[in-house]
C-alpha cells in the first residue's frame, strides 16, 4: 500500500514525528548540559577539554535545530 502524502493522517504523522524529534533533541540537550557540567567541575588539568568541546559542538547543533 502506498501512503497518500496529501491525506490528513500523513500530515498529522509528520507533525507528530517533528514533535518527537524536538522532544528527543531537548532530552539530548539536557543530557549534554549535565555531562558538560560534570566534565567542567572535574577537569582541573584540562584533560577533558576535547570532550567539553564535543559537548559544546553538539549543543550548538541542537540549539539550532530547536529554534
Amino acid at each position: 500500500m502506498t501512503p497518500d502524502h496529501h491525506s490528513d493522517d500523513s500530515s498529522t504523522a509528520r507533525l507528530e514525528d517533528t514533535v518527537s524529534l524536538r522532544n528527543a533533541a531537548r532530552e539530548a540537550r539536557a543530557t549534554l548540559y549535565a555531562v558538560l557540567n560534570r566534565l567542567e567541575l572535574n577537569d582541573l588539568e584540562g584533560e577533558e577539554q576535547p570532550y567539553i568541546d564535543d559537548c559544546l559542538g553538539a549543543l550548538a547543533i541542537l540549539e539550532e535545530v530547536l529554534q
